[in-house]
């Protein structure tokens, strides 16, 4: 058995030591979120809202929201936000756990609030923070 795992592990080395070694470089449009809000149920977390800054070539040039449900709890997760001061949208990820759902906004110059929140079945809809961002 020992002999195995040191042919197994030789195996897994040989293309290093040969020189092929590939590396990942990250696409210039893949940006990380500007900010985030989070949304815990019974004291972890059920879900995420992440604000993406428009970004040169990614989601037609606009603003988005990536909508993410973390807890495997049969309750969906929803963004509720507001964009300038006009009245208050809500955008829902009904995917399920693990899921995310992206959302896009708009071009230009704005200011949002926002947080994620929680659609449970006890018409509770517990929700996180407000977070305050732009898209400058």
């Amino acid at each position: 058995m020992h002999r195995m795992r040191k042919v197994a592990i030789s195996a897994l080395l040989a293309p290093v030591l040969a020189g092929t070694v590939t590396v990942l470089v990250p696409s210039p449009v893949l940006a990380a979120a500007s900010s985030s809000s989070i949304v815990y149920t019974n004291g972890t977390r059920a879900g995420e809202a992440f604000f993406n800054r428009s970004v040169s070539g990614s989601h037609g040039n606009r603003a988005w929201f990536d909508v993410y449900d973390a807890k495997c709890d049969a309750s969906s997760v929803y963004v509720e936000y507001i964009l300038n001061g006009a009245p208050k949208v809500q955008k829902e990820n009904v995917g399920g756990c693990g899921t995310t759902k992206g959302y896009n906004l708009q071009t230009g110059r704005f200011a949002i609030q926002y947080r994620a929140c929680v659609n449970d079945s006890f018409g509770q809809h517990p929700c996180g923070i407000w977070v305050s961002d732009n898209n400058y």
